[in-house]
């Protein structure tokens, strides 16, 4: 269950208290489907930002606010300081960005300002405090975690499937036979190199990872720099996993020069670390590739967060979910055309 959005009137009152001083307004501001977010104008001093979580199980305020405490104790600028929390309100005081949606208007340097953050944050894989973050939400640390992740997500939506022969037809016909010749090339290239895919990736190798990262949540300042918002699934992953994620993420909707920019330089900076990054590279950014077909097919599960959200838009629900259906197919086939043998035929 969670709790009800609260109102600007309360969202004052725990504003002020948090902080310590006094709110003259607080207005809605960059509400998504997980939270709600307030712009608090304060009495004296800057704005400040307000963020209300859902209560769903998952401890989203604890894994940002320390996130975001890490990043800011190691002088990270691009990304909100963390002033105070209150679990039991499931809200949580940070500092106030200004800026429009960067996905709005994407730019020619998006995808180096991405690889940049992403770099640097690595900078701090052995800096204080580091050993103890938790993992990434969905991490995944062996190859064969990640086909279990996409076999779990396809049982579920094939449960669902019954009543949509457009989705089944999709799911059998495309789907899942370029998802198994992939996972069959993946075992088999492991079986010649003698390695165990199922071995979890040394802690070594391991990146610290926002997970839910693109331009989808970005703003971007007056100065063109892009700043970073929503750490809810920060953590360590594999970084194959990070490189795949921000280049795939339909969030972000890169474009295919800006998505091989990005793959390009963030690849450079794990093959120097790990021998091993580019192999699991070229086998698992398919499997990731259909995990993220599955994810957008989400609304189709009768108690998703996304079918509410579809709901909650108003309108023709079946038109919404063949909308999501031709984003899938749109996916899927950027993923086959960067690697034509996985093409069904």
């Amino acid at each position: 269950m969670s709790e009800p959005d609260i109102g600007a009137a309360e969202a004052m009152a725990i504003g002020s208290r948090l902080a310590g001083a006094r709110v003259a307004a607080a207005q809605p501001a960059r509400s998504g489907g997980n939270n709600r977010v307030f712009r608090l104008e304060m009495a004296q001093g800057p704005p400040l930002a307000l963020k209300h979580y859902p209560s769903d199980g998952r401890d989203r305020l604890g894994q940002e606010y320390d996130a975001l405490a890490f990043l800011s104790r190691h002088d990270i600028s691009s990304t909100p300081q963390p002033i105070a929390k209150d679990a039991d309100a499931f809200c949580a005081l940070y500092q106030w960005f200004d800026g429009d949606a960067a996905v709005l208007h994407p730019q020619d340097d998006d995808a180096d300002q991405l690889a940049d953050f992403l770099i640097e944050l690595q900078k701090l894989r052995n800096a204080e405090g580091a050993r103890t973050l938790r993992n990434a939400s969905a991490s995944i640390f062996s190859p064969e975690e990640a086909i279990a992740q996409y076999e779990q997500r396809l049982d579920g939506l094939r449960r669902a499937s019954d009543d949509h022969p457009d989705l089944r037809t999709f799911v059998d016909g495309s789907l899942v036979p370029s998802t198994a010749a992939a996972i069959q090339r993946l075992r088999q290239r492991y079986a010649e190199l003698g390695r165990d895919p199922a071995a979890d990736l040394l802690p070594a190798h391991r990146a610290l990872s926002p997970s839910d990262f693109g331009l989808h949540n970005a703003l971007r300042g007056r100065d063109g720099r892009l700043r970073f918002i929503d750490f809810e699934y920060f953590g360590w992953d594999d970084p194959v996993k990070l490189v795949s994620d921000t280049a795939i993420h339909p969030g972000s909707d890169l474009p295919e020069a800006s998505a091989n920019r990005l793959i390009e330089r963030l690849s450079s900076a794990f093959e120097a670390g790990d021998d091993a990054f580019a192999i699991r590279r070229d086998v698992l950014y398919p499997v990731f590739g259909a995990i993220w077909c599955l994810i957008v097919l989400n609304a189709y599960l009768p108690e998703s967060r996304s079918r509410r959200a579809l709901v909650a838009q108003g309108g023709d629900l079946t038109v919404r979910l063949a909308g999501q259906l031709d984003k899938a197919r749109r996916l899927h086939q950027t993923i086959c055309q960067r690697d034509p043998d996985l093409t069904p035929r």
